[in-house]
């Protein structure tokens, strides 16, 4: 029963938990997918603000997310992703989206396989991501890019405002333990 309450699931997210509040580099890449997206986009589009970041890395995602009235045709997720940082003054030249791996089984560690090999001459980046990613995702990037880049994450929010407080913890636990040990 104790599990039900926010305070007692964000303690238990919090071992998982990694922030760098004063995060900053040459770039912000926001991890794909999950129901913290828009978390994660909307707090990269604070780093853009704070000028802690010149630029925003998403993944490119080709399937659809739905028709856009607007627009008046289906859109990417890459799309929308694009249109809701526009949305908090982000403009689309500020964001470039870097291809999927070929291997997508490890997810947070093609993105940062990707994002190493797509930018190897990076002195600093900064991952964005949800609470209960962020140690898992420090590593994956960590292992991923060169010796020479500082990587720092920045958590969207705190793990008891996550939007994945509500989701399996034990999952991201054994992932991590899969990541130690694949990355």
């Amino acid at each position: 029963m104790a599990p039900s309450f926010a305070l007692i699931r964000s303690a238990f997210i919090y071992p998982l938990y990694v922030h760098h509040p004063g995060a900053s580099g040459d770039v912000a890449y926001v991890m794909a997918d999950g129901s913290a997206y828009f978390e994660r986009l909307h707090a990269a589009s604070d780093l853009i603000h704070l000028g802690r970041v010149q630029k925003i890395l998403i993944l490119n995602e080709t399937d659809s997310a739905g028709f856009h009235f607007t627009k008046q045709r289906s859109c990417t997720r890459s799309e929308r992703a694009v249109d809701y940082l526009g949305l908090w003054g982000v403009p689309a030249a500020s964001v470039i989206a870097i291809d999927r791996a070929d291997d997508t089984r490890f997810g947070s560690l093609s993105e940062a396989r990707q994002v190493a090999k797509r930018f190897p001459d990076l002195s600093s980046l900064v991952v964005v991501t949800s609470a209960p990613h962020t140690r898992r995702s420090y590593l994956a990037f960590q292992r991923s890019m060169p010796s020479a880049t500082r990587v720092e994450v920045y958590a969207a929010s705190p793990p008891i405002e996550s939007a994945e407080l509500w989701l399996p913890i034990w999952v991201e636990y054994s992932k991590l333990v899969i990541y130690f040990f694949v990355s």
